[in-house]
């Protein structure tokens, strides 16, 4: 498999997901028991093939992006494979995410933010977006929310298809120098917000900086603009390489780590807790986005994009778990807390 250039690796991470960006009414199981391992679902091993981000809808269809060939993948719920859509060469699909009606909604490299009708059909531009858009997150009131990884900024996109920069600042800016783990990232890029979701209530939005190793929360005022961010956790080395996020209905916020190669979850608190990871066996390749199953069959299951960007190809695909309740245990050396939330369609 050909292996992106630095600077290939630079466009295509800066944008890395969102990869895991819900609207405040969905949820997800919250962690992942020791019973339950991580398994195959679908492995790619074609040039370019690195899928970065993936949504689940109601049917069992998974909407998976290839930013190198310019594709989001459809995978049938019996496996069957099918371009879903193509963008012009050049044009890098990165996170996507279902909205309320099932359109498919695509940040682009190189263009901006596309809806693709649900069922299929002519992608259409939304929003001109400038630098790197990446993560995606919707409010109660159907703007959408994108991250610019290597700006450090978060553009709205109004329903009535006005951008405007919502946030930005330090915290959201990444950087080259050595992260929380000691060296510097594997990109050697400053990538800095990414994976975006609010919490249940819509009252902040929660954003993962990738380099430097921590989530930043962004009160979200009455009137819809934002507060005062503060860092929310971090930073960490189980956070490095924070990529997609997705938030479930107690608040807790779990995290792609690309570079630890973990899956982390991030309670209410601001407490760090790693569910899955290479280190105990999973097997995860630059995990870079997360979502839930949508249909009845599926509900108790994780769905994982595995990039494998740093990994030369290796392990590109995507994995799932199922998850149990339970009470918390240990296993391969790092704790594991077990806490079941009831599945809510996207």
């Amino acid at each position: 498999m050909a292996f992106p250039t630095r600077r290939g690796i630079a466009v295509i991470f800066a944008l890395a997901t969102v990869t895991v960006v819900m609207t405040p009414a969905s949820a997800f199981p919250a962690t992942m028991p020791a019973s339950s391992p991580v398994v195959p679902v679908v492995s790619f091993t074609g040039p370019g093939q690195l899928p970065e981000s993936l949504a689940v809808d109601r049917r069992g269809t998974i909407y998976v992006s290839f930013p190198q060939l310019s594709q989001v993948l459809q995978i049938a719920p019996d496996g069957t494979q099918s371009t879903f859509a193509t963008f012009p060469a050049g044009m890098r699909p990165l996170g996507v995410r279902l909205d309320a009606t099932g359109n498919l909604v695509v940040a682009v490299v190189g263009s901006g933010v596309w809806r693709i009708p649900a069922g299929g059909g002519e992608p259409m531009q939304l929003a001109a977006i400038p630098g790197f858009p990446n993560g995606l997150a919707f409010d109660r009131r159907g703007n959408v929310f994108v991250s610019d990884t290597l700006g450090g900024v978060i553009y709205r996109i109004g329903r009535d298809g006005s951008v405007s920069i919502w946030a930005s600042g330090p915290l959201l800016v990444g950087t080259t120098d050595p992260g929380p783990c000691g060296t510097a990232h594997p990109s050697q890029s400053p990538l800095g917000v990414n994976g975006l979701a609010f919490d249940r209530r819509g009252d902040a939005l929660f954003a993962s900086n990738t380099t430097l190793g921590t989530i930043v929360r962004i009160p979200v005022k009455r009137d819809g603009t934002a507060g005062t961010a503060v860092v929310h956790a971090g930073p960490d080395c189980a956070l490095w390489g924070a990529d997609g996020v997705a938030m479930d209905k107690a608040d807790n916020l779990f995290v792609a780590a690309n570079a630890e190669r973990d899956v982390v979850r991030v309670d209410r608190a601001g407490r760090i807790r790693v569910i899955a990871s290479i280190a105990a066996g999973d097997p995860l390749f630059s995990p870079s986005d997360i979502a839930p199953g949508a249909r009845r069959g599926n509900r108790q299951q994780i769905f994982i994009t595995n990039f494998a960007v740093f990994t030369g190809g290796v392990g590109a695909g995507v994995v799932t778990t199922k998850v149990a309740a339970g009470r918390p245990k240990a296993s391969g050396g790092h704790a594991i807390r077990r806490h079941v939330i009831a599945l809510q369609p996207v």
